[in-house]
């Protein structure tokens, strides 16, 4: 089997269209369990990133969470990036 490298980039402006971005990630590649949230300003300067884990197929839980960091955050860049089998 092999995988995949799958990316997806948006910028972060509210908390309802950052979960859709979410969901949207979430419904194109169902079968991640591992995604990378990198953070930067509107400007392209890091922010920093985390690696989030999402069990058994918990994707909405998941997504409120990892929607609810990146809110938290100032305002600017996100990028998703995963391996998908």
């Amino acid at each position: 089997m092999t995988a995949e490298a799958t990316a997806f980039a948006f910028e972060a402006s509210d908390f309802d269209s950052c979960t859709a971005n979410l969901r949207e990630f979430f419904r194109q590649h169902p079968s991640v369990s591992t995604i990378k949230v990198a953070l930067a300003t509107r400007d392209f300067k890091p922010l920093g990133a985390r690696i989030w884990q999402v069990m058994d197929a918990n994707f909405d839980a998941g997504i409120n969470v990892i929607a609810g960091y990146i809110m938290t955050q100032p305002r600017g860049c996100v990028t998703i990036s995963a391996r998908v089998l």
